[in-house]
């Protein structure tokens, strides 16, 4: 038994894979030295690698760190996440998102501290994706990241304000003293930085909208660079660069504050995960050729970390921004990755001395245009017209961040979704249905019954305490959708109190795992197990054969089940009730039984306002000619001219009354309708063999009456232009199987399902469907079996 639930849980499990995802990769790797979309790789790479050696110049110097660190950062998470990434056109690197985090690290721990955590955050990625976890990342709350994304923007924003101003960075890097600082120097501002920050800035913003193929960053800070070196203006630059990589070392293990560079990590663990994997699923749908992993994603970016950790880069992220870029561009293979991070490594070789030139206030005015990107006040807006609560994550989230920590900003959003979240799920309904029936008292109850109802329960309580005794109690549970210990123990208190009080009470609608947690909760209380009823039908059998003053009435259902509808469903169709209050666009005509063991809606689970229903005795479409043919052509007519329905359906079920009237040789006695009516049915006693059941006659009933509808003109018209199609479906209401009668094979069989493993119920003689005739009857004239 144990094997056997194994064997079917394994599928639903992470699978860890081995060897780093080799297997996969080799022959992606063989791809790489093919010819085919060599130009198409090479042209994309180009335009990636301009956008890149900009914006990684800039988020070093957001970073706390020497700008070749950050190009070190591209160039081997470049190279080593092109090769062993899961999305071939995921650009691994350095990110705007990450700068605030890392500059906060340098500060707190410094530079061996970062590398320290680079290599602790590439080991968890390659854990990560090793043991399958990658969908695991976006278990983070979307306002949360959203909130957090967006401070990390007014963070770096702020940051860069006393370079923008031409002014000295502050000591200390959070908001309020770098606004402090601001105060005090504030007289001090050169206003040849801030129109060169402005310059910078305005290009790299609004070029995008003007020339979206264009490189904005590579083109700003150009510009800007021109106009310096032009004009000889006085203002830092980035000064000589390195010209070649640092030799790998071991970062240091320092045990100082090991708790809170733990934290640190997991915080960049966390940031630069979700960004890859949520980066690479856009990226994938960009790509001619999608392909998206993220298990492996996290694999390469681990890698990718740990190698830049032992070269003295900072922690790499998914840069969505260069990897869109990427795509659009038009790359094909990972091989367009590869070479941008050669690339760039090209251009810190060859050309250190252009790159030494470049002014800080350029690359300032980038990292403003990125963080004025970040802030996205649209997706707060959105939120905020969605749901108030969601933007309430964001906005705590955001403030967090901004004013006291990364971490704590994380925690407190992370914190108030999960509050929320609770408070939903555990957010259940109590209330007495009140009507002007004499009969039993009813109780509805919807959603979650759980510690958190408490209040809820406790108003019940007083309110049955205060009601007549003798009329009887119906506890209606069919909208409870789950219940905890304390939920189960509140309400078997308020049930033994109105037991103990001799009122005749009965539990409608129980889930099985409520009404076990009730029994349980019960415990030797024997009362309890006869309390449960299923239906309507075993409420009123349970109450007749209790002394209650007056019996439950038909109405009294009914009333019941329009403050049901009121209360649990209303709310969900308010607005598609507004829009079908103009009007209705169904796209089906269904004619069924008036059986009421069949409900439409039910068993497909539509929608009102989806299903035309024709409904009589037997789903019988009177022929064109005959003088009953109104009853029911003036629906099709009005379905197929009027509605505009594309689909055509006779449904037929089993333990059919009029089917079983029709096979009878009495004529039902007292029915003269009934009788009139069957008539029309006749034809399909030709149809069956001498033994049929008044399942066949269903079957092959069901068929005959599409027959029937061919003959109605307008659907005649519309089926040969091919502008309707036509099903025949059999419920067997015993099983709650849906069957349709497929003509080229002449079987019935469960309704969207492949024939194979599914009992398929064929023609008796094993005989094949004709060819000819109208419709889908004349198509069985040779299959006498149905």
């Amino acid at each position: 038994m144990s094997a056997n639930f194994l064997s079917r849980l394994r599928p639903h499990l992470p699978s860890v894979r081995t060897g780093l995802g080799l297997r996969q990769l080799l022959p992606e790797w063989k791809a790489l030295f093919s010819s085919r979309d060599l130009k198409e790789d090479v042209l994309a790479a180009l335009q990636v690698a301009s956008v890149a050696v900009p914006l990684s110049l800039a988020i070093g110097l957001a970073s706390g760190v020497s700008p070749e660190i950050a190009l070190v950062t591209a160039i081997v998470a470049g190279v080593v996440g092109s090769l062993f990434g899961g999305t071939p056109l995921l650009v691994t690197g350095p990110t705007a998102a990450m700068a605030v985090l890392i500059a906060s690290a340098v500060q707190q721990y410094g530079l061996r501290g970062l590398l320290t955590i680079g290599l602790v955050v590439g080991v968890l990625q390659v854990l990560t994706g090793l043991l399958g976890l990658g969908r695991a990342i976006r278990l983070v709350p979307m306002p949360v990241v959203s909130g957090f994304t967006a401070g990390i923007g007014a963070i770096l924003l702020v940051w860069q304000l006393p370079r923008a101003l031409g002014l000295p960075p502050p000591d200390q890097n959070h908001v309020f003293d770098v606004l402090s600082h601001l105060g005090q120097l504030m007289h001090q501002t050169q206003p040849v930085a801030l129109a060169l920050t402005a310059l910078t800035l305005a290009i790299t913003l609004v070029l995008p909208r003007v020339a979206p193929k264009l490189p904005s960053p590579l083109i700003a800070v150009t510009v800007t660079s021109a106009i310096v070196l032009g004009l000889g203006l006085d203002v830092p630059t980035l000064g000589a660069l390195p010209h070649a990589l640092p030799l790998p070392a071991m970062p240091s293990l320092s045990t100082a504050s090991w708790g809170q560079l733990m934290s640190t990590a997991v915080i960049v663990y966390a940031l630069s995960s979700l960004t890859a994997v949520t980066a690479g699923g856009v990226v994938a749908k960009l790509s001619p050729r999608p392909t998206h992993d993220p298990d492996q994603d996290l694999v390469g970016l681990g890698l990718s970390n740990m190698a830049v950790s032992l070269l003295g880069g900072i922690p790499a992220a998914g840069a969505y921004a260069r990897a869109a870029l990427n795509a659009k561009a038009g790359g094909r293979t990972r091989r367009a990755t590869l070479i941008h991070a050669l690339l760039v490594l090209g251009a810190v070789l060859l050309l250190v001395p252009v790159l030494a030139h470049i002014p800080i206030v350029a690359l300032v005015g980038v990292l403003m245009a990125l963080a004025v990107r970040m802030l996205r006040p649209r997706d707060l807006m959105g939120l905020w017209k969605v749901s108030r609560v969601e933007g309430t994550v964001f906005v705590v989230t955001f403030a967090s961040v901004v004013l006291l920590d990364f971490i704590v900003g994380v925690q407190a959003g992370i914190i108030v979704a999960l509050a929320i979240a609770v408070v939903r799920l555990g957010r259940g309904q109590a209330g007495i249905v009140h009507t002007d029936s004499a009969g039993p008292y009813r109780f509805l109850l919807t959603g979650p019954i759980t510690f958190l109802s408490t209040a809820k329960l406790e108003t019940l309580r007083n309110e049955a305490h205060a009601l007549e005794p003798g009329r009887g109690m119906v506890f209606d549970f069919s909208d409870v959708t789950a219940m905890d210990v304390s939920g189960a123990e509140l309400m078997t208190q308020l049930v033994r109190e109105m037991l103990d009080a001799q009122h005749p009470l009965v539990i409608q609608g129980a889930l099985p795992e409520v009404q076990r947690l009730l029994l349980r909760q019960a415990g030797d209380d024997s009362r309890f197990e006869a309390l449960f009823a299923l239906t309507e039908s075993d409420v009123v059998a349970r109450l007749q054969g209790l002394q209650i003053a007056t019996q439950p009435s038909p109405r009294d259902r009914l009333v019941h089940g329009v403050e049901r509808f009121r209360r649990a469903r209303r709310p969900r169709y308010g607005e598609l009730f507004g829009r079908l209050a103009k009007g209705q666009t169904p796209h089906t005509l269904l004619i069924t039984c008036a059986d009421s063991r069949i409900s439409p809606s039910l068993i497909t689970s539509t929608d009102p306002g989806e299903l035309f229903i024709v409904r009589n005795v037997g789903n019988l479409v009177p022929l064109d000619n005959s003088p009953l043919s109104p009853a029911v052509s003036s629906a099709i007519e009005y379905a197929l001219e009027v509605l505009g329905v594309s689909d055509v359906i006779v449904c037929g079920h089993s333990a059919c009354g009029a089917m079983k009237a029709l096979l009878s040789k009495d004529k039902p006695e007292g029915l003269p309708g009934v009788v009139n009516w069957l008539a029309e049915a006749t034809p399909v006693l030709g149809k069956l063999p001498p033994n049929a059941t008044p399942e066949d006659a269903a079957k092959a009933n069901a068929l005959v009456q599409l027959d029937n509808a061919l003959t109605n003109p307008v659907l005649r018209r519309k089926y040969d232009a091919g502008e309707v199609r036509l099903h025949a479906w059999f419920y067997d209401v015993g099983h709650s199987e849906v069957l349709e009668f497929e003509p080229k094979t002449g079987v019935w069989a469960p309704l969207g399902l492949p024939l194979h493993g599914h009992a398929a119920h064929a023609h008796g003689d094993g005989s094949q469907p004709s060819r000819g005739g109208d419709g889908l009857a004349a198509q069985e004239d040779a299959a006498p079996g149905i």
